[in-house]
């Protein structure tokens, strides 16, 4: 099963560096501030973390802001530098890097980006929905799918007994939706008001004009 998620994680980061435009993250300096500092801010927020068994550790994630700033390819390459940075911070065993990307990372970011295209879609864009439903909701879902999946694999992996993870994530986990809840929506409501530039999937024309 290590093998099969290496392969996937691998896949995952190359996808994103072949479609990612480059020549304008070279360009943009803001761009470059945003990805930087998301990495930053990111990696001081998952090293304040209680390690756990085989991995297993509780933090808050901040990927559905990353993600609705940078866009889902850019999230996915920013947060593989804070699973790095996280490891090296931790002291995780190396085989672990990939499954952390792609509980910690790839699944929220992907819930994010699902999540936003169908709100798009198919409710009204209004400034309020964009944080409460984008930012708010969807940071609570992304910690609870996180925990899922990375428990899933300890649990089919042998690693640990459901038991044990029922005591380290599922007792823990609606504890902490709401609190990463409260993180995401925070911080993007701060940058609705105030650095709505900042935010990739957010413009005045879409969600304020039209409102």
């Amino acid at each position: 099963m290590n093998l099969m998620l290496h392969t996937a994680a691998l896949l995952v980061l190359l996808l994103c560096i072949q479609q990612t435009d480059w020549k304008l993250f070279r360009q943009s300096t803001l761009l470059q501030h945003l990805s930087l500092g998301g990495i930053a801010v990111l990696t001081f927020i998952w090293s304040l973390s209680a390690k756990l068994d085989y991995g297993l550790s509780i933090h808050f994630l901040g990927i559905t802001t990353l993600t609705l700033m940078l866009g889902l390819r850019r999230a996915l390459l920013a947060g593989a530098v804070v699973v790095l940075l996280n490891q090296f911070i931790n002291d995780y065993d190396a085989y672990m890097v990939s499954t952390l990307y792609l509980s910690h990372v790839v699944v929220p970011a992907l819930l994010t980006f699902i999540s936003y295209a169908v709100i798009y879609h198919r409710l009204p864009r209004h400034p309020f929905v964009y944080i409460f439903v984008n930012a708010f909701l969807t940071g609570a879902l992304a910690i609870a799918f996180t925990h899922l999946a990375h428990g899933s694999w300890a649990l089919l992996s042998g690693y640990l007994s459901w038991d044990n993870i029922w005591q380290n994530y599922g007792v823990i986990t609606p504890l902490l939706m709401f609190p990463e809840a409260l993180l995401n929506g925070m911080a993007v409501t701060l940058m609705v008001v105030y650095r709505p530039h900042w935010l990739k999937t957010f413009s005045d024309e879409v969600y304020l004009d039209n409102s």
